[in-house]
């Protein structure tokens, strides 16, 4: 394969949008943040990732990142999952 057919585009285009702010009506705001990373267990794509949305204050309201494992549910005996990239 040539350089140009290696390349992930959606990945590229993803990849722009690190530290973009969107503004919406009422002060509300969204923040993205994408960073390229080793591929490990935890993150298994590459990708460190957050996206959350604010309120007017500041205050985060939700959020999705790969920060860490969410917790098993069900008995403390169950086996986490391999990869937890979420």
């Amino acid at each position: 394969m040539s350089g140009r057919e290696d390349r992930d585009y959606g990945l590229e285009y993803l990849l722009g949008y690190d530290e973009r702010i969107h503004y919406f009506d009422e002060a509300y705001w969204l923040k993205f943040e994408f960073k390229r990373v080793h591929k490990s267990k935890e993150r298994p794509h590459g990708l460190d990732y957050s996206m959350t949305l604010h309120a007017p204050n500041g205050t985060r309201l939700v959020g999705f990142d790969n920060a860490h494992q969410v917790p098993a549910k069900g008995s403390r005996f169950k086996k986490p999952p391999e990869q937890f990239d979420h």
